[in-house]
């Protein structure tokens, strides 16, 4: 195994390009808030299948909390959709990954995309909304979970290839 100095490096490095990702992305206009493709999440992804879960959490956990801190959304009630629906889909990507149904990466990324979405659906009705009018975007949230899954799916096949990491 390499060591732990090697491995905080590699996660050090992963957080900073998720970070990164996430807030060019959060500078991209938006037609509805909650839209957008989560590169960062290709990270966390290629960590999850690289190295374990809770490298993986590591990495989501630190591009929710600097990513929200750099882009001035720490302290406000938006950080709780990011943290819930980031821990939630890593678990639901996990569970694919380790099903013993044979998801490919894309398969994964997608039932993350939509476990995300739908996650800051629920949140939203709980917290603000208080009707289930919200329940009509769920058609809308399907299809742009499934379009984002796809696009950081195939972004992280292409970079599993070329980034092989090997901590044993």
């Amino acid at each position: 195994m390499k060591s732990s100095r090697e491995k905080i490096l590699i996660l050090a490095a992963y957080s900073i390009m998720a970070v990164l990702l996430f807030l060019v992305e959060s500078m991209i206009p938006k037609p509805l808030p909650f839209i957008r493709i989560g590169l960062a999440n290709v990270f966390i992804l290629l960590i999850l299948v690289q190295i374990d879960f809770f490298s993986a959490l590591v990495v989501a956990l630190t591009k929710v909390i600097i990513g929200n801190l750099f882009s001035g959304l720490l302290f406000t009630p938006l950080i709780l959709f990011s943290l819930v629906s980031s821990v939630l889909s890593l678990f639901v990507m996990y569970a694919f990954y380790k099903s013993k149904i044979s998801f490919s990466l894309i398969g994964v990324s997608i039932a993350g995309a939509i476990s995300h979405l739908l996650t800051q659906l629920v949140l939203g009705y709980f917290l603000f909304i208080h009707t289930s009018r919200i329940f009509a975007l769920f058609p809308i949230i399907l299809l742009i979970g499934l379009i984002s899954g796809l696009i950081t799916g195939i972004l992280v096949i292409i970079l599993y290839k070329n980034i092989r990491l090997s901590l044993t």
